[in-house]
């Protein structure tokens, strides 16, 4: 389910049928819950089996697994059957979703409550949708990943592990962009931008914040050709001066 950009920009819940109210927490949010536990929420959030073992010391033993075997195992199943991993799952899980999030031994899923009502679940069949309509909520890309189930023939198994390999040893190469740490993107847009300053920016989404940083990077590239145009002219008809409020959500 891919959200709107309307939804997504929104302050309030997106509300999902069986599901519940997804948020885009406001950085206040954030800052009282602790920047740390954040993140560690975004690290279940984003987790994915390989991580799973390998967080859990077991890394060697999934490798020795077949592509078969290990496109059988369920994450959400894992998460759940540990107390720590479950007692985090369902902290995440209540953090993102506006009602009161419970795990349900008995139905093996998260009853989501409204006022003592039950309105929805989450359970291993639904569970990677939530994960991404949390994701498109709080402005996050996951890196792209293939269903194991849907692969029919050896051959497809073979490309999609040389897919798989790659991408792992790109992600190894890239080293963390520092100037894109929240904490950095929050003091540079609130001294950009022209209304937003430190004391009201704790009020944004953490949404409307990367989309506020976006906005503020291309204005200031449109900005810099303007002037360029303005003194020197666009005798190759290069400069668009609709480009400040072309759409940058794709």
């Amino acid at each position: 389910m891919k959200l709107s950009y309307f939804e997504l920009l929104s302050p309030e819940p997106v509300s999902i049928p069986e599901i519940g109210g997804i948020l885009s927490p406001k950085l206040r949010d954030i800052s009282l819950l602790g920047y740390p536990a954040y993140q560690n929420y975004l690290a279940v959030l984003l987790m994915d089996t390989a991580e799973y073992f390998t967080m859990a010391g077991y890394s060697e033993q999934y490798r020795s697994l077949s592509e078969e075997e290990k496109a059988q195992i369920d994450l959400f199943g894992l998460l759940t059957a540990n107390e720590q991993t479950l007692a985090l799952l369902q902290d995440m899980l209540n953090f993102f979703i506006r009602e009161n999030v419970l795990y349900s031994p008995e139905h093996k899923g998260f009853a989501v409550q409204d006022s003592g009502k039950t309105i929805g679940w989450i359970t291993k069949d639904n569970y990677p949708e939530v994960c991404s309509l949390i994701c498109q909520r709080i402005c996050i890309h996951p890196r792209q990943k293939e269903d194991p189930s849907k692969v029919k023939s050896e051959k497809a198994w073979e490309i999609m592990k040389k897919l798989q390999k790659g991408r792992m040893e790109k992600a190894k190469q890239a080293a963390p962009d520092e100037n894109m740490e929240l904490g950095n993107i929050i003091s540079a847009v609130a001294n950009k931008s022209n209304s937003l300053h430190i004391i009201n920016i704790w009020d944004l989404t953490i949404f409307q914040l990367w989309d506020c940083f976006s906005r503020l990077s291309n204005n200031s590239i449109y900005d810099i050709q303007s002037m360029s145009v303005a003194a020197w002219g666009d005798k190759e008809k290069h400069f668009d001066p609709s480009a400040w409020f072309q759409r940058i959500n794709r």
